[in-house]
């Protein structure tokens, strides 16, 4: 159930499910180094929840409302790979509603292996950070990994633009896109952190999916109607970026577009469900 302010400034709730598809943990001696680098990276970004734990995730997302999730982690070089598929997939395990997506390094030796010990280990998508890693979308390295990716049925969540880099413009996952057609792919951040109109300028394909996170605070409200005007809501996903940003306020932010509720549910929790082909189980009375 997710909450809102109504006009009169008053707490409603909503009849609404919500999933975040973009949430990241660590495990606990990184929980407070691992962003703390992050918000280096991005010039002195505040983190806006401590610890980046699994557990502290929990909390947040469900003090938001929010019962799904992706925790995921980025591997920002090769040696950190095989750790993060093992992390994640044991930290799920006993969370309801929580998905693991791990990390590949693409070139790195034996990644197509690692791809498939890391889908048996229980991993169900990736999360990949060209710019962290400074290796671009479309490196030839990367594209017999991606397709193994593919043929797994394994989604890649990438992060998206910046315009200080070119490691992870539309235009590089358009390439990777001519060779990986079947692809499935989640674009970060409206398709383009702090570069939107270049974004909406360069549409991609209808296997991708656009996300929200770290983009509410800072992108024109306009800019978000012309985004889903054009590439239509039925391919945008919730997502919060925890532990930079706060679930509940970026929450707060998302239904303040006042989208409607046919986008809403689409956007916070049914385009979420359709990827991950997963269904509800309706509770029934006892007896009934």
């Amino acid at each position: 159930m997710a909450r809102r302010q109504n006009r009169a400034g008053e707490t409603e709730e909503q009849a609404m499910k919500v999933a975040d598809i973009h949430a990241h943990i660590f495990p606990e001696k990184l929980a407070d180094k691992a962003p703390a680098s992050i918000s280096a990276f991005y010039g002195g970004m505040d983190v806006a929840c401590h610890p980046a734990t699994a557990e502290n995730l929990v909390k947040f997302e469900h003090e938001a409302g929010i019962t799904r999730f992706v925790m995921s982690n980025s591997a920002t070089s090769a040696h950190q790979v095989r750790s993060i598929n093992d992390f994640l997939p044991q930290a799920v395990k006993d969370v309801p509603g929580a998905i693991a997506f791990g990390s590949i390094f693409p070139g790195m030796d034996g990644a197509e292996e690692e791809l498939e010990r890391a889908k048996a280990l229980g991993i169900r998508g990736l999360k990949v950070h060209p710019d962290f890693q400074k290796v671009p979308i479309d490196e030839p390295c990367g594209v017999p990994v991606y397709r193994k990716a593919a043929e797994l049925g394994l989604p890649v969540l990438f992060h998206m633009g910046d315009n200080r880099y070119d490691y992870s413009t539309p235009e590089r996952l358009l390439n990777l896109l001519r060779q990986v057609p079947d692809l499935q792919v989640i674009a970060a951040h409206f398709g383009g952190w702090l570069a939107w109109e270049h974004s909406y300028e360069c549409p991609l394909p209808s296997c991708v999916l656009y996300d929200t996170s770290s983009t509410l605070p800072m992108i024109p409200c306009e800019m978000v109607l012309r985004m889903l005007d054009r590439f239509g809501p039925e391919r945008f996903l919730f997502g919060t970026d925890f532990p930079m940003w706060s679930p509940k306020e970026e929450l707060a932010r998302f239904l303040a577009l006042g989208l409607g509720d046919d986008v809403n549910e689409k956007i916070l929790y049914g385009n979420f469900m359709k990827l991950f082909d997963l269904h509800d189980v309706e509770e029934t009375a006892e007896g009934g």
